[in-house]
């Protein structure tokens, strides 16, 4: 049922896309695919989120030595455990910024060569059946991202040490 919704909505726009360009070539066609993984900022979002991920890695790593080292130390592995879903809630809302902020970049690059162009419309390219490559805009879209690429700056993982450390000091401090 999903391939048929998709194959019609694939038709419709092509055909919308030919009743379009009779005449005038006012459109054009992106591959968002390439936006997102042949910019700047792309690769620099791709980057940031992989280096997350290796220190997420370590600090698991480092969780599991200290859990072999207590192992029948219940309030470790629930505070290890703790500190886990709060690293993963930091992973996913860097997740969601990147994505975000990428998306807000490739709009308002997409406006732009739309303007400079003087072009009605912009479509995936993704969705085309078939097109000629002359109305692809790719390439201008991503040189207009590349000329303010985004950063990223770091995210701030707590040494799971310190948590754990303070977890242990806590109780000494309320005698």
């Amino acid at each position: 049922m999903r391939k048929l919704g998709a194959l019609i909505l694939a038709l419709t726009l092509s055909i919308a896309v030919s009743g379009c360009t009779a005449g005038s070539n006012n459109i054009a066609l992106v591959n968002p695919s390439r936006l997102f993984q042949d910019s700047a900022s792309g690769k620099a979002g791709i980057e940031h989120l992989k280096k997350m991920e290796a220190a997420m890695q370590e600090q698991l790593q480092t969780a599991q030595k200290l859990i072999e080292k207590r192992p029948g130390d219940e309030n470790l592995r629930v505070r290890v455990q703790q500190e886990f879903a709060g690293y993963q809630q930091l992973v996913n809302t860097e997740q969601q910024k990147v994505v975000e902020n990428i998306n807000n970049q490739i709009k308002a690059s997409l406006e732009t060569v739309r303007n400079q162009k003087k072009l009605n419309a912009i479509f995936s390219s993704e969705t085309a059946l078939s097109f000629d490559a002359k109305i692809d805009v790719t390439n201008d879209v991503l040189a207009e991202m590349n000329r303010t690429p985004l950063s990223f700056p770091p995210a701030v993982i707590t040494p799971i040490e310190n948590a754990v450390k303070q977890e242990k000091e806590a109780p000494a401090k309320t005698k």
